[in-house]
């Protein structure tokens, strides 16, 4: 089960997602502007830093554990 900071990480990367394919949209007569690119990035930065996310590790991901062992 995620974490609420996971959750929040996870929308805030959707919200990027959303504002980089287009900032302004027009439905009708009403314009919808999303939220500042700016203010997104630094949101996701907040909790990269706070070590939100850096537990998962996927499948085929690049990085590795190692256990240095002295035998």
């Amino acid at each position: 089960m995620a974490s609420i900071q996971e959750e929040r990480l996870q929308a805030y990367l959707d919200a990027e997602k959303k504002a980089l394919r287009s900032q302004e949209v027009t439905i009708g007569s009403r314009r919808i502007r999303r939220a500042e690119l700016s203010q997104i990035g630094a949101s996701i930065n907040n909790l990269l830093s706070a070590g939100v996310g850096s537990t998962d590790f996927s499948p085929g991901s690049r990085s590795k554990r190692v256990i240095l062992r002295d035998l």
